[in-house]
């Protein structure tokens, strides 16, 4: 054979293992440092998912502290957990602003109900203008459709702008803790206010 000939299945390259010891690799194995196909079993040293305390890391998808740096496999747990915080943020803020924009579209047509009151304000306004001398009972009961239609109103507004103020006291209240606690819960953003 020379040195341009290779035999056919040289594309089939297969890597070696290199062992120093079967007790190592045994330990390798156990521990997780060396790849395995297997599915990792839980570990009592890890926290259980769900809780507070505990993030999942992307990569190897077991549980860690969160105040471990990196996880055991080597992932960066620390930036993980500071983008999923930028990306709840963000998500609480867009939430606000969607909110925001559909409470506006809301109070529109509201608004344009207080058209309804000029009327009713027109005229008990000439009639004293132009009538001075003589105040009536009627010029009273011409107020009474104003005062139902403006308390009508502003109650509804009210009630329209209620998730607007929650939203708004959540967002300028909420710190890293809040964060944690809805991560753990599941992210229940929209559905806290």
């Amino acid at each position: 054979m020379s040195d341009t000939d290779f035999p056919a299945d040289v594309h089939v390259l297969r890597p070696r293992k290199v062992s120093v010891s079967k007790k190592l690799d045994g330990f390798l194995d156990q521990a997780g440092l060396a790849y395995s196909s297997s599915p990792i079993e839980s570990d009592a040293t890890r926290p259980s998912l769900g809780r507070i305390n505990a993030v999942t890391c992307a990569d190897c998808g077991q549980a860690e502290y969160l105040t471990r740096e990196y996880c055991r496999c080597g992932h960066y747990l620390s930036g993980q957990l500071q983008d999923e915080y930028l990306t709840w943020e963000e998500k609480i803020h867009t939430e606000h602003s969607e909110l925001s924009n559909e409470v506006e579209r809301m109070l529109k047509p509201l608004r344009i109900c207080y058209l309804l009151t000029i009327p009713f304000l027109l005229v008990p306004a000439l009639h004293v203008i132009f009538w001075a001398d003589s105040f009536a009972l009627t010029l009273l009961l011409w107020w009474m459709p104003v005062l139902l239609i403006a308390g009508a109103g502003i109650f509804a507004e009210q009630h329209v702008i209620c998730p607007l103020k929650d939203s708004a006291l959540f967002i300028q209240n909420y710190t890293f803790e809040t964060f944690l606690f809805e991560r753990s819960s599941g992210f229940k953003t929209s559905e806290g206010w």
